[in-house]
Protein backbone atom coordinates (compact mmCIF):
# COMPACT_ATOMS: atom_id res chain seq x y z
CA UNK A 1 0.00 0.00 0.00
CA UNK A 2 2.51 2.49 1.15
CA UNK A 3 4.11 1.71 -2.78
CA UNK A 4 1.23 2.16 -4.43
CA UNK A 5 1.07 5.74 -2.75
CA UNK A 6 4.44 6.97 -3.52
CA UNK A 7 3.55 6.15 -7.07
CA UNK A 8 1.03 8.33 -7.17
CA UNK A 9 2.00 11.36 -5.15
CA UNK A 10 5.48 11.38 -7.05
CA UNK A 11 4.86 12.54 -10.17
CA UNK A 12 2.58 15.14 -8.79
CA UNK A 13 5.27 15.56 -6.55
CA UNK A 14 7.76 16.56 -9.23
CA UNK A 15 5.18 19.15 -11.36
CA UNK A 16 4.53 20.92 -8.56
CA UNK A 17 8.33 21.86 -7.80
CA UNK A 18 8.34 22.35 -11.68
CA UNK A 19 5.77 24.76 -11.91
CA UNK A 20 6.80 26.49 -8.82
CA UNK A 21 10.61 26.68 -9.82
CA UNK A 22 9.77 27.65 -13.08
CA UNK A 23 6.72 30.53 -12.98
CA UNK A 24 9.07 33.32 -11.71
CA UNK A 25 11.58 33.40 -14.64
CA UNK A 26 8.75 33.19 -17.16
CA UNK A 27 6.09 35.25 -15.53
CA UNK A 28 6.28 37.73 -18.08
CA UNK A 29 4.14 35.37 -20.30
CA UNK A 30 1.17 35.56 -18.07
CA UNK A 31 0.83 39.24 -17.82
CA UNK A 32 -2.19 40.54 -19.64
CA UNK A 33 -1.77 41.83 -22.56
CA UNK A 34 -3.75 44.84 -23.97
CA UNK A 35 -4.31 46.27 -27.26
CA UNK A 36 -4.45 49.75 -28.10
CA UNK A 37 -7.32 51.59 -30.21
CA UNK A 38 -6.40 54.91 -32.50
CA UNK A 39 -8.38 57.69 -31.33
CA UNK A 40 -6.98 60.29 -34.49
CA UNK A 41 -4.82 60.52 -36.96
CA UNK A 42 -2.55 62.95 -38.24
CA UNK A 43 -4.23 64.11 -41.74
CA UNK A 44 -1.47 65.97 -43.40
CA UNK A 45 -0.04 64.15 -46.57
CA UNK A 46 3.56 65.49 -45.66
CA UNK A 47 4.04 63.83 -42.37
CA UNK A 48 4.59 60.35 -43.94
CA UNK A 49 5.98 58.74 -40.75
CA UNK A 50 5.16 60.59 -37.41
CA UNK A 51 8.69 59.70 -35.85
CA UNK A 52 8.99 61.46 -32.94
CA UNK A 53 6.43 63.58 -31.11
CA UNK A 54 6.90 66.30 -28.41
CA UNK A 55 3.88 68.63 -26.83
CA UNK A 56 4.60 72.00 -26.52
CA UNK A 57 5.63 73.81 -23.37
CA UNK A 58 5.28 77.59 -25.18
CA UNK A 59 2.15 76.73 -27.47
CA UNK A 60 -0.87 76.12 -25.96
CA UNK A 61 -2.54 72.78 -27.59
CA UNK A 62 0.52 72.18 -30.06
CA UNK A 63 1.95 69.31 -30.34
CA UNK A 64 5.68 68.57 -32.87
CA UNK A 65 6.45 66.04 -35.04
CA UNK A 66 8.62 65.27 -37.81
CA UNK A 67 9.56 62.46 -40.46
CA UNK A 68 12.01 60.09 -40.62
CA UNK A 69 15.28 58.92 -42.70
CA UNK A 70 14.90 59.96 -46.19
CA UNK A 71 13.16 62.97 -46.01
CA UNK A 72 13.92 67.12 -45.94
CA UNK A 73 14.83 68.91 -42.41
CA UNK A 74 11.79 70.21 -41.93
CA UNK A 75 9.44 69.75 -38.34
CA UNK A 76 5.42 69.87 -37.90
CA UNK A 77 3.21 71.95 -35.94
CA UNK A 78 -0.08 69.41 -35.18
CA UNK A 79 -3.39 69.57 -32.28
CA UNK A 80 -4.03 66.61 -30.34
CA UNK A 81 -6.27 64.95 -32.60
CA UNK A 82 -3.79 65.73 -35.79
CA UNK A 83 -4.98 68.14 -37.64
CA UNK A 84 -2.19 70.45 -39.15
CA UNK A 85 -1.15 73.94 -38.03
CA UNK A 86 -0.34 76.37 -40.39
CA UNK A 87 -0.04 80.34 -41.14
CA UNK A 88 -3.17 81.31 -42.18
CA UNK A 89 -1.54 83.97 -44.11
CA UNK A 90 -0.14 81.28 -46.54
CA UNK A 91 -1.65 80.02 -49.62
CA UNK A 92 0.93 77.98 -51.02
CA UNK A 93 1.74 74.16 -51.25
CA UNK A 94 2.79 73.99 -47.18
CA UNK A 95 5.45 71.66 -46.60
CA UNK A 96 6.13 72.50 -42.97
CA UNK A 97 8.70 74.81 -41.08
CA UNK A 98 11.90 74.29 -42.94
CA UNK A 99 14.85 73.82 -40.41
CA UNK A 100 17.39 75.91 -42.13
CA UNK A 101 21.57 74.31 -42.63
CA UNK A 102 20.08 71.15 -41.43
CA UNK A 103 19.98 67.86 -42.83
CA UNK A 104 17.86 65.23 -41.86
CA UNK A 105 19.89 62.17 -42.06
CA UNK A 106 18.03 60.19 -39.98
CA UNK A 107 15.64 62.16 -37.43
CA UNK A 108 14.39 59.87 -34.66
CA UNK A 109 13.15 61.58 -31.94
CA UNK A 110 12.12 65.48 -31.06
CA UNK A 111 12.13 67.15 -27.52
CA UNK A 112 11.89 70.18 -25.36
CA UNK A 113 14.12 72.03 -23.40
CA UNK A 114 12.43 74.08 -20.91
CA UNK A 115 14.33 77.00 -22.50
CA UNK A 116 11.63 77.38 -25.69
CA UNK A 117 13.87 75.62 -27.41
CA UNK A 118 13.25 72.55 -29.53
CA UNK A 119 15.94 69.77 -29.80
CA UNK A 120 16.19 66.87 -32.50
CA UNK A 121 18.03 63.78 -32.55
CA UNK A 122 19.67 62.89 -35.75
CA UNK A 123 20.74 59.84 -34.49
CA UNK A 124 19.26 56.89 -35.80
CA UNK A 125 21.89 54.34 -36.23
CA UNK A 126 20.74 50.83 -37.49
CA UNK A 127 23.84 49.78 -38.81
CA UNK A 128 25.99 51.01 -35.52
CA UNK A 129 28.21 52.93 -38.28
CA UNK A 130 27.20 56.66 -38.23
CA UNK A 131 30.59 58.98 -37.50
CA UNK A 132 28.36 61.86 -38.16
CA UNK A 133 25.53 61.40 -34.90
CA UNK A 134 24.05 65.24 -34.20
CA UNK A 135 21.29 67.10 -32.31
CA UNK A 136 19.45 69.79 -33.16
CA UNK A 137 18.26 73.13 -31.30
CA UNK A 138 16.62 75.25 -32.37
CA UNK A 139 14.39 78.21 -30.65
CA UNK A 140 11.60 76.99 -30.74
CA UNK A 141 8.90 78.55 -33.46
CA UNK A 142 5.49 80.21 -33.88
CA UNK A 143 3.50 77.46 -35.75
CA UNK A 144 1.07 80.10 -36.72
CA UNK A 145 3.37 82.26 -38.21
CA UNK A 146 6.58 80.67 -39.38
CA UNK A 147 7.72 78.82 -42.17
CA UNK A 148 11.59 78.79 -41.41
CA UNK A 149 13.49 78.07 -38.10
CA UNK A 150 17.24 78.32 -37.85
CA UNK A 151 19.42 76.61 -35.66
CA UNK A 152 20.92 77.67 -32.23
CA UNK A 153 23.50 74.78 -31.98
CA UNK A 154 24.55 71.78 -33.72
CA UNK A 155 25.99 69.32 -31.24
CA UNK A 156 28.50 66.16 -32.33
CA UNK A 157 28.70 62.94 -30.10
CA UNK A 158 29.81 59.79 -30.20
CA UNK A 159 29.22 56.87 -27.38
CA UNK A 160 32.02 56.00 -25.43
CA UNK A 161 31.71 52.53 -25.40
CA UNK A 162 31.83 52.17 -29.27
CA UNK A 163 35.34 51.02 -30.63
CA UNK A 164 34.30 50.18 -34.09
CA UNK A 165 32.27 51.13 -37.09
CA UNK A 166 30.39 49.44 -37.79
CA UNK A 167 29.71 47.65 -34.42
CA UNK A 168 28.66 44.25 -34.58
CA UNK A 169 27.11 44.29 -31.67
CA UNK A 170 24.44 46.62 -33.20
CA UNK A 171 23.69 48.51 -29.86
CA UNK A 172 24.53 51.91 -30.82
CA UNK A 173 21.18 53.03 -32.87
CA UNK A 174 19.19 55.17 -30.74
CA UNK A 175 15.08 56.70 -31.58
CA UNK A 176 14.90 57.97 -27.58
CA UNK A 177 15.51 61.69 -26.19
CA UNK A 178 14.50 63.92 -23.45
CA UNK A 179 16.71 67.16 -21.87
CA UNK A 180 16.58 67.82 -17.94
CA UNK A 181 17.94 71.06 -16.45
CA UNK A 182 19.59 71.86 -19.83
CA UNK A 183 21.94 68.36 -20.03
CA UNK A 184 20.60 65.77 -23.44
CA UNK A 185 19.82 62.54 -22.84
CA UNK A 186 19.74 59.76 -24.90
CA UNK A 187 18.07 55.81 -24.63
CA UNK A 188 19.43 53.37 -27.03
CA UNK A 189 17.96 51.22 -29.43
CA UNK A 190 19.75 47.85 -29.14
CA UNK A 191 19.88 45.24 -31.87
CA UNK A 192 21.37 42.63 -30.44
CA UNK A 193 19.57 42.19 -27.44
CA UNK A 194 16.79 43.76 -25.42
CA UNK A 195 18.59 46.04 -23.40
CA UNK A 196 18.40 49.94 -23.80
CA UNK A 197 21.45 51.80 -21.82
CA UNK A 198 20.70 55.54 -20.68
CA UNK A 199 23.59 58.38 -21.88
CA UNK A 200 24.19 61.97 -20.73
CA UNK A 201 26.00 64.43 -22.52
CA UNK A 202 27.44 65.85 -19.75
CA UNK A 203 29.67 68.32 -20.82
CA UNK A 204 29.68 70.23 -24.19
CA UNK A 205 31.99 71.15 -26.83
CA UNK A 206 30.61 73.10 -30.32
CA UNK A 207 34.52 72.60 -31.67
CA UNK A 208 34.47 68.88 -31.24
CA UNK A 209 32.22 65.80 -31.29
CA UNK A 210 31.38 65.13 -27.41
CA UNK A 211 31.73 61.96 -25.68
CA UNK A 212 28.57 60.54 -24.11
CA UNK A 213 28.95 59.77 -20.41
CA UNK A 214 26.88 56.27 -19.85
CA UNK A 215 24.35 56.49 -16.76
CA UNK A 216 23.32 52.61 -16.68
CA UNK A 217 21.19 49.62 -18.28
CA UNK A 218 17.80 48.45 -18.37
CA UNK A 219 16.30 45.39 -20.20
CA UNK A 220 13.12 46.63 -21.38
CA UNK A 221 12.26 43.56 -23.02
CA UNK A 222 12.04 44.94 -26.71
CA UNK A 223 13.51 47.85 -28.73
CA UNK A 224 12.48 51.42 -27.82
CA UNK A 225 11.13 53.85 -30.26
CA UNK A 226 10.47 56.77 -28.33
CA UNK A 227 11.11 58.62 -24.83
CA UNK A 228 9.60 61.50 -23.13
CA UNK A 229 10.27 63.29 -19.88
CA UNK A 230 6.92 64.50 -18.04
CA UNK A 231 6.94 68.48 -17.31
CA UNK A 232 8.19 68.54 -13.15
CA UNK A 233 11.10 65.79 -14.74
CA UNK A 234 10.27 62.92 -11.89
CA UNK A 235 8.60 60.64 -14.93
CA UNK A 236 10.13 59.64 -17.97
CA UNK A 237 8.14 57.40 -20.45
CA UNK A 238 9.62 54.95 -22.54
CA UNK A 239 8.53 53.19 -25.62
CA UNK A 240 9.03 50.27 -27.08
CA UNK A 241 7.19 47.37 -30.42
CA UNK A 242 5.32 45.96 -26.99
CA UNK A 243 5.21 48.08 -24.09
CA UNK A 244 5.70 51.68 -21.98
CA UNK A 245 7.69 51.68 -19.65
CA UNK A 246 7.20 54.38 -16.69
CA UNK A 247 10.30 55.22 -14.70
CA UNK A 248 9.73 57.38 -11.97
CA UNK A 249 12.31 58.81 -9.50
CA UNK A 250 13.38 61.71 -7.32
CA UNK A 251 14.11 64.67 -9.53
CA UNK A 252 17.34 65.55 -8.07
CA UNK A 253 18.24 62.26 -9.79
CA UNK A 254 19.26 61.24 -13.31
CA UNK A 255 19.28 57.65 -13.05
CA UNK A 256 15.97 56.59 -13.64
CA UNK A 257 16.42 52.71 -13.53
CA UNK A 258 16.87 53.09 -10.06
CA UNK A 259 13.43 54.38 -8.77
CA UNK A 260 9.89 52.53 -9.03
CA UNK A 261 9.08 50.65 -12.25
CA UNK A 262 5.64 51.01 -13.81
CA UNK A 263 4.47 49.48 -17.01
CA UNK A 264 1.89 49.20 -19.74
CA UNK A 265 2.34 45.88 -22.01
CA UNK A 266 0.19 45.59 -25.19
CA UNK A 267 -0.21 43.20 -28.04
CA UNK A 268 2.04 43.41 -31.22
CA UNK A 269 0.37 45.84 -33.38
CA UNK A 270 1.28 48.80 -36.25
CA UNK A 271 4.96 49.91 -35.14
CA UNK A 272 4.51 52.60 -32.56
CA UNK A 273 7.54 55.15 -33.23
CA UNK A 274 6.93 57.85 -30.50
CA UNK A 275 5.09 59.37 -27.25
CA UNK A 276 4.67 62.29 -25.42
CA UNK A 277 3.02 63.40 -22.41
CA UNK A 278 0.29 65.30 -21.26
CA UNK A 279 -0.95 65.85 -18.22
CA UNK A 280 -2.44 62.69 -17.01
CA UNK A 281 -2.24 60.54 -19.95
CA UNK A 282 0.56 59.41 -22.47
CA UNK A 283 0.19 60.58 -26.17
CA UNK A 284 1.63 58.25 -29.05
CA UNK A 285 1.66 57.52 -32.40
CA UNK A 286 2.96 54.85 -34.45
CA UNK A 287 4.39 54.33 -38.13
CA UNK A 288 0.72 54.83 -40.48
CA UNK A 289 0.42 58.29 -37.98
CA UNK A 290 -2.57 56.95 -36.05
CA UNK A 291 -2.69 58.61 -32.91
CA UNK A 292 -3.50 56.42 -29.58
CA UNK A 293 -4.22 57.77 -25.84
CA UNK A 294 -2.69 56.08 -22.69
CA UNK A 295 -3.97 57.15 -19.40
CA UNK A 296 -1.47 56.85 -16.30
CA UNK A 297 -4.00 55.06 -14.24
CA UNK A 298 -3.29 51.85 -16.36
CA UNK A 299 0.45 50.65 -15.52
CA UNK A 300 1.32 48.27 -13.46
CA UNK A 301 4.10 48.38 -11.06
CA UNK A 302 7.34 46.31 -11.64
CA UNK A 303 8.65 44.63 -8.72
CA UNK A 304 12.13 43.14 -10.48
CA UNK A 305 13.06 40.84 -7.15
CA UNK A 306 10.59 39.47 -6.74
CA UNK A 307 8.27 38.31 -9.87
CA UNK A 308 11.29 37.76 -12.06
CA UNK A 309 10.15 39.57 -14.96
CA UNK A 310 13.35 41.82 -15.74
CA UNK A 311 16.70 40.37 -13.91
CA UNK A 312 17.52 41.97 -10.55
CA UNK A 313 21.15 42.48 -11.92
CA UNK A 314 19.91 45.79 -13.61
CA UNK A 315 23.13 48.26 -14.42
CA UNK A 316 24.01 51.34 -13.25
CA UNK A 317 26.55 54.44 -13.03
CA UNK A 318 24.17 57.05 -11.23
CA UNK A 319 24.96 60.46 -11.28
CA UNK A 320 23.39 62.25 -8.92
CA UNK A 321 23.11 65.97 -9.50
Amino acid sequence: MKKFIITLIKPYYIFLVTFLLVIPANISAFESENRLTPYAKIDFDQIIESSGLVKSRKYPGVYWTHNDSGNSARIFAITKIGKIIKPKWFKGKYKGIEIIKATNIDWEDIATDGEDNLVIGDFGNNWSARQDLRLYVIKEPNPYETLKAGILKKINFKYPDQTEYPSKKRVFDAEALFVKNGRYYILTKHRGNKKTKLYVLDTIDYSRVNELKLIGAFNVGGAVTGANLSDDGRRLAVLTYNSVWLFETDKDTDDYFKGRIYRFKFKPQKQFESISFNQDELIISNEDSELYRLSLKQFKEVKLEQNGLIPPSVEHKGLIR
